[in-house]
């Protein structure tokens, strides 16, 4: 973890938390939103930093389930918006192709085609303990065996991510894109 995410953890003051929904393609609403979120908060930034401002810059922490959980590990990269709607528009028609109909009894999507597009744009070896992470980040999934919730995140306070847990046990960092 960078120092960065702990020094922003750590100051004092309220936090600023982005949580964004799943969907699937209509993701694209969600980025549209936060695309002219993020053209408010950069006019209101002083000059020399409108240029690179990105929503990393103003929120402390990003959370997402499915497609938000994508637009959530973007934006935790410091992605501008602009960069991740050319994304959905360029991928999003492969990325959420439907699976077919027997497939669509144990899931929604073919997340081969998924996994290869968020491979490509985030890495292959970027994990939750990555130093290119700007902010928090918590990402949802299903639990396909138990269809549960099961999230993560890189909170280095979360009691599943201490280094040593009093049970012993030792957290190893988890990859952004499933292997």
């Amino acid at each position: 973890m960078n120092d960065q995410i702990l020094d922003r953890i750590r100051s004092p003051g309220p936090k600023k938390i982005l949580a964004c929904d799943g969907g699937g393609i209509r993701g694209l609403i969600s980025v549209e939103v936060l695309a002219k979120i993020e053209a408010i908060l950069r006019e209101r930034q002083p000059p020399e930093k409108r240029a690179g401002f990105v929503l990393a810059d103003w929120f402390d922490y990003f959370a997402g389930t499915s497609t938000g959980a994508v637009i959530a590990t973007c934006l935790a990269l410091g992605m501008s918006m602009e960069r991740i709607r050319t994304f959905y528009l360029e991928s999003g028609e492969e990325m959420f192709d439907t699976a077919g109909l027997l497939r669509r009894l144990h899931y929604k999507y073919d997340d081969d085609k998924l996994s290869l597009k968020l491979k490509a744009e985030i890495g292959t070896e970027t994990t939750l303990g990555s130093d290119a992470l700007r902010t928090l980040l918590t990402i949802v999934m299903r639990n396909a065996t138990t269809d549960s919730p099961w999230p993560l995140s890189n909170n280095p306070g979360a009691f599943y991510n201490q280094r040593t847990r009093p049970d012993g046990r030792v957290r190893e960092n988890c990859n952004l894109v499933p292997l």
